[in-house]
């Protein structure tokens, strides 16, 4: 496999998470007493792809998937939500994309936010740890998961009444958990580029 060849399945793979946690964002599941959203899996995810991202682009490319993630989510919550806006048949029920799309626009600022930052942090904490690879990953996971978490929940939910202290620490321990599960992949990434010659761009 080429190296183009790889960053693009990551990259489309990244978006891809990135598309469906928003989607499935405002079902919530609760599992021993603490309340999740239902993307929180595949979210906690992206953090892994991020890296992969990184070792196969450099850290160019793990600032451009910044910008592309930023512009998919503000095309999906804006798309959404001008779709809710527009006239539908009587017979035709808009309830369900209601309850997808419906976000309000503090939820909306709250992710953008929050992504922008933990995002832009995962990749410099990557880029700049001079430590062994999973180290990295560990690292870098556990800064950006953190602020995403606690950026988002503040932003979204304060003075809502919602249990901000219970959605912080399940969240932020339900993402590290999942992302450093598949750290195992980004040694696979790189594994598969020096099998093939190619840069691992010093990851």
């Amino acid at each position: 496999m080429q190296k183009e060849h790889l960053l693009i399945i990551l990259v489309s793979s990244y978006v891809g998470a990135l598309l469906v946690s928003n989607a499935t964002a405002g079902r919530l599941v609760e599992i021993g007493g603490w309340v999740f959203p239902g993307a929180i899996f595949l979210f906690a995810l992206t953090f892994t792809l991020r890296d992969a991202i990184q070792v196969v682009g450099g850290f160019r490319a793990a600032q451009a998937i910044i910008w592309g993630g930023l512009i998919t989510n503000a095309l999906l919550a804006g798309y959404g939500l001008l779709v809710n806006l527009l006239p539908y048949p009587v017979w035709f029920d808009a309830k369900p994309y209601e309850g997808v799309f419906g976000t309000t626009a503090r939820v909306v600022v709250a992710s953008l936010t929050a992504y922008a930052v933990a995002t832009w942090l995962d990749a410099q904490v990557f880029h700049h740890l001079r430590q062994r690879l999973w180290a990295r990953s560990f690292g870098s996971n556990l800064i950006s998961t953190t602020v995403d978490t606690v950026l988002f929940i503040t932003l979204a939910f304060a003075g809502t009444g919602a249990p901000i202290v219970n959605l912080i620490i399940g969240q932020i321990l339900i993402k590290l958990l999942v992302s450093s599960v598949f750290i195992p992949f980004v040694y696979w990434v790189r594994a598969t580029l020096v099998r093939q010659g190619l840069s691992a761009e010093g990851y």
